[in-house]
């Protein structure tokens, strides 16, 4: 479990399904968050250690 929640290859990634799903575009707060140092999960991933989910109204972000 630990190498799942360690492992965040290809997090990063919003598909071209969530993107057209997302009115008006990727959320500004989402590319503020991620600037600032937060992690974009995967759909139904696990937070990395010593963070938590919530910020933007999303659960894909961890800070």
């Amino acid at each position: 479990m630990l190498k799942k929640i360690l492992n965040l290859e290809n997090a990063q990634r919003i598909t071209k399904s969530e993107q057209k799903t997302m009115q008006g575009g990727i959320p500004e707060c989402w590319i503020y968050a991620i600037e600032a140092g937060c992690v974009l999960i995967p759909v139904g991933g696990s937070c990395p250690i010593d963070t938590l989910p919530g910020i933007c109204d999303s659960v894909r972000l961890c800070c």
